[in-house]
C-alpha cells in the first residue's frame, strides 16, 4: 500500500507549485479554474502539506472530520489517500472490495465534526495538550539550521550553551500530549462492547446482588466490574503510541534501527508499525481491536491484557452469581 496514493499526492503537490494544465510551450491553451476546481486542488495541497510535515507520523488523509463528511456526501470516495478505496459508508457494503472502516469513518465525520474533536490519521482527538520536554541533540551547522527554519517544527523555548566539547546541547521543545482519543472503530466500542459489559453487570446486579450475597462476595464482584469498565476506557480513549514524525533517523542510533515509512512520510524504529485502519504509525503495534474500537500498542498494550484477563473473569463470577452458585448472605 502506499505506491498508488504516493503518485496521486506528488502529483498534486507538483500541481499546486508549478500550476495546472499544459503550459504555453506545449502551444496549447491554458484553461482556466473552476471555483470548485481550484478548491479540490488547493485542498489536496493542504493534505499533502500536513502528510508530510504534521507533527505526527499520520497518513493521507482530510484534515478534519468535516471535511471527511464532505467528501462522503458530494464525492465518490475513489481517491488512492490512507483510507484507500470505497470508504462510501453503507453506499458499498455489499461490494467484496469495501474496506473494514467503512461506516465508521463517515460516522466518525457525522459526530466529531459536531463536538469539534481533532484528527490524527482515523482516530478522533477528544482532548490533547502541550507538554515541555527536554531533549539532547546534535549541535547543528550553519547550513542545517537554515534548513531548520525553512521547513520549521517543534517550536524552541529555551536552550543551554554548548558542552565544553561543542558537540551536543539540550534544548526545550513544546510538544503534542494526546490525552483522549478514540480509534476508527469506536462506534462498535460504544455500542456493543460497553452496552454488553454494562447490560450484563446491571442484569448480575438486579437478580444476584441486590436481593442478598455476602458482604465479600459482593465487594470483590463491585471491584472486578469497576475495573473491567476502567480497562477498557484505557484501551479505548488512551493513545496507543502514536509515533511522533522523525524526518531523519535519531542521532546515536545504529545504522538500520530506523527505516523509510512511505504512507506517513517518517522514519520508524523496529517494531513501530503503520496500521491502515488508525492511519498512523503505532510504536509496539499489536493489532487492531475492533472490540476496542482502537489499535493496540505500546501505550495501552497493559490496559488491553487487563482488560480480556477482566472479561474472563467477570464473565465467570456472573454466571456462578446468576447460577446461585455461590453462597448467599
Amino acid at each position: 500500500m502506499g505506491g498508488d496514493f504516493l503518485t496521486a499526492a506528488a502529483a498534486a503537490a507538483a500541481e499546486s507549485a508549478g500550476g495546472v494544465g499544459p503550459g504555453p510551450d506545449r502551444g496549447e491553451e491554458t484553461q482556466p479554474l473552476s471555483i470548485d476546481q481550484r478548491y479540490t486542488e488547493e485542498r489536496m495541497a493542504a493534505k499533502v502539506r500536513h502528510w508530510r510535515e504534521g507533527e505526527l507520523a499520520a497518513g493521507l488523509v482530510e484534515l478534519t472530520w468535516t471535511d471527511e463528511l464532505g467528501k462522503h456526501r458530494y464525492t465518490d470516495d475513489d481517491d488512492d489517500d490512507a483510507n484507500g478505496r470505497n470508504r462510501g459508508a453503507c453506499a458499498d457494503c455489499c461490494r467484496e472490495e469495501m474496506e473494514p472502516t467503512c461506516g465508521c469513518l463517515y460516522f466518525s465525520g457525522l459526530v466529531c465534526s459536531r463536538i469539534g474533536a481533532g484528527r490524527v490519521g482515523n482516530m478522533a482527538i477528544l482532548k490533547e495538550s502541550t507538554v515541555v520536554v527536554e531533549e539532547e541533540i546534535d549541535e547543528p551547522d550553519d547550513a542545517e539550521e537554515q534548513m531548520e527554519s525553512e521547513h520549521g517544527g517543534a517550536s524552541s523555548t529555551a536552550s543551554s550553551p554548548p558542552t565544553s566539547s561543542g558537540a551536543v546541547r539540550t534544548h526545550k521543545v513544546h510538544r503534542r500530549r494526546i490525552d483522549l482519543v478514540v480509534g476508527p472503530y469506536w462506534p462498535m466500542m460504544l455500542c456493543v462492547t460497553y452496552p454488553l459489559i454494562l447490560g450484563m453487570s446491571f442484569w448480575t446486579l438486579v437478580v444476584a446482588i441486590l436481593p442478598g450475597r455476602h458482604p465479600l462476595i459482593t465487594l470483590i464482584w463491585f471491584t472486578l466490574t469497576v475495573s473491567l469498565i476502567y480497562a477498557l476506557f484505557g484501551v479505548a480513549f488512551r493513545d496507543p503510541g502514536i509515533l511522533p514524525r522523525h524526518r531523519t533517523p535519531p542521532s546515536g542510533t545504529a545504522r538500520g534501527e530506523w527505516r523509510w515509512n512511505d504512507q506517513c512520510q517518517t522514519y520508524r524504529p523496529r517494531g513501530a508499525v503503520y496500521d491502515p485502519d488508525c492511519a498512523v504509525v503505532i510504536e509496539g503495534f499489536d493489532h487492531t481491536c475492533p472490540w476496542t474500537g482502537t489499535g493496540i500498542g505500546r501505550k495501552n498494550m497493559t490496559s488491553f491484557q487487563a482488560f480480556v484477563a477482566l472479561v474472563f473473569i467477570c464473565l465467570i463470577m456472573d454466571i456462578l452469581l446468576l447460577t446461585s452458585t455461590l453462597p448467599t448472605s
